[in-house]
């Protein structure tokens, strides 16, 4: 079932550009953080940040932050987008998260091509019950395994669908729509 992008920004910092101007001027300045602050005006602010790229000096541009929750990315996209540790992030689990009916991601160029957009959505198919028998004979095992060391019924079903969604991801394409929450 595919899905579609979804961004939003849920946090930030409320004067970015005060701020920044601030964490420069406390570099050179005797001044509190409170009293530069206080001294700021948004014209003033502007004319130091052009200043500071200018000089090249952009160290205080770290203390601003956005957050953003993202939905309707493959985890192709979320590996790019992590490897590089540009921001903070926190990604949906599939190790925690069963993927029962998972979402996905068609890749633009195979969705203009009709065959292939075709035989990319059965193969979506294909796997989404693969991974679902997978995780059902998983589960039996490791649920009959449990009982049998003497678990409760409701304490061995909980732990099996952990183990059970953990291995049978492994079969999940890098297409599975996910969430991230990134902080930059």
């Amino acid at each position: 079932m595919e899905t579609k992008l979804r961004v939003k920004l849920v946090e930030h910092t409320p004067h970015p550009e005060k701020l920044v101007a601030a964490a420069a001027k406390l570099c050179y300045s005797d001044m509190s953080g409170d009293e530069i602050m206080e001294d700021l005006s948004q014209e003033k602010a502007e004319s130091f940040i052009n200043m500071l790229m200018k000089l090249g000096h952009q160290s205080p541009v770290e203390h601003v932050s956005f957050t953003f929750a993202i939905e309707g990315v493959s985890r192709t996209l979320t590996h790019q987008l992590v490897r590089h540790r540009i921001a903070s992030y926190s990604q949906r689990s599939q190790r925690y998260v069963t993927e029962g009916q998972f979402q996905y991601i068609v890749p633009p160029e195979i969705k203009q091509n009709p065959l292939a957009e075709k035989r990319f959505i059965e193969a979506m198919e294909h796997d989404q019950r693969v991974y679902d028998e997978i995780t059902d004979m998983l589960f039996q095992t490791h649920y009959d395994n449990l009982v049998s060391q003497g678990k409760k019924e409701s304490v061995a079903a909980a732990s099996a669908k952990k183990m059970a969604i953990e291995d049978a991801r492994y079969v999940l394409p890098n297409a599975c729509e996910t969430k991230i929450m990134v902080t930059m």
